[in-house]
């Protein structure tokens, strides 16, 4: 069973409420109507205006029976909503009547749906001028000692996942948000049914090279193995070392004799910077023929995951799918 097999069959039996608030877009519509009538969710609830869904609909000839539509000002919950936000963006001196308007916003609304427990997650930027992380930092939050957001992709063979971090958020991490990103990694490798094996990559295994960047991934691996033992995790993390010692044992054996990649090879990739990351994600994509799979969003209380403004129908699907399984505890 490949990884979008196994993606599928735990969707199927344990499905999960996905809202999606850019419900005026037709692949978003098709997508959230797929997903509900192929019983790969729980429900769909998609959220907009009901004469943009409707003419949305015809277009991708999605049924909206099987769908929960929400116009935010005619729902149910509106006004809980609207108090909600109140009380938690009250330090910032809103009023009662800017809530009100935020939550006539279709991310803030769908965010707040995720964060009082009607959707367990939400999938969402696929229109340019509407990304979905402020509502989600300013309702959802990080998750309990994780202080920063992260991203990684899912690097897709037909024998194998790996597991790059980061690649689409953090610009120049300092040593601590590379151990916090390599821990929260470690974690989502887990969800995704793979023991973590993190390497902390850098051009120098085991002080080969003599460089403060050398020093950064060094200093950060300690802090990572400090951050998983307060966690209670018990993950193998090693580095500094060289991606080919990472990822082939006999270079390992050689080069770093002592790595546990020298007896079996690394998972997960915790890189430098965003400008390593981002070009190897492609890299690996496009030379190794990888299906990559992201930018996945990690470190929030409750998953939001982000689309490329050039998503398709089973792009979607498979994003609203991951963000599923990142619900699960």
């Amino acid at each position: 069973m490949n990884f979008l097999e196994k993606l599928a069959s735990e969707s199927k039996k344990d499905p999960k409420i996905i809202v999606f608030p850019e419900g005026k877009d037709p692949k978003i519509l098709e997508a959230a109507y797929r997903l509900k009538k192929e019983n790969l969710v729980a429900k769909s609830i998609v959220i907009g205006n009901i004469s943009e869904i409707e003419a949305a609909a015809k277009i991708c000839k999605a049924d909206l029976s099987i769908l929960e539509v929400v116009v935010p000002e005619n729902d149910k919950d509106y006004d809980k909503y609207v108090a909600e936000y109140f009380e938690l963006r009250k330090h910032k001196n809103i009023t009662l009547d800017f809530a009100k308007e935020q939550m006539k916003k279709t991310h803030f609304y769908g965010a707040m749906c995720v964060k009082m427990g009607r959707a367990d997650g939400m999938v969402a930027g696929i229109n340019s001028e509407t990304k979905p992380f402020i509502p989600s930092f300013e309702i959802i939050k990080t998750a309990p000692g994780i202080a920063r957001v992260s991203s990684l992709f899912f690097e897709v063979f037909p024998d194998k996942v790996l597991f790059y971090s980061d690649c689409g958020v953090n610009i120049d991490p300092d040593e601590d948000t590379l151990a916090e990103i390599a821990v929260t990694t470690a974690i989502t490798a887990k969800q995704f049914w793979h023991e973590p094996r993190v390497a902390m990559l850098s051009f120098s295994t085991r002080d080969s090279a003599k460089h403060p960047f050398v020093d950064k991934m060094k200093n950060a691996t300690a802090k990572a193995k400090v951050k998983a033992k307060e966690m209670g995790l018990n993950i193998v993390i090693d580095g500094e070392i060289q991606f080919d010692a990472a990822f082939v044992p006999e270079v390992s054996a050689k080069k770093a004799p002592d790595s546990p990649f020298a007896k079996e090879r690394a998972n997960v990739f915790i890189f430098p910077d965003l400008n390593a990351g981002n070009i190897c994600y492609k890299v690996t994509e496009r030379l190794a023929g990888a299906m990559a799979f992201g930018p996945v969003m990690q470190g929030l209380n409750k998953p939001v995951n982000d689309l490329s403004r050039g998503a398709k129908v089973e792009d979607i699907m498979n994003v609203a799918l991951i963000t599923g399984v990142q619900s699960n505890k």
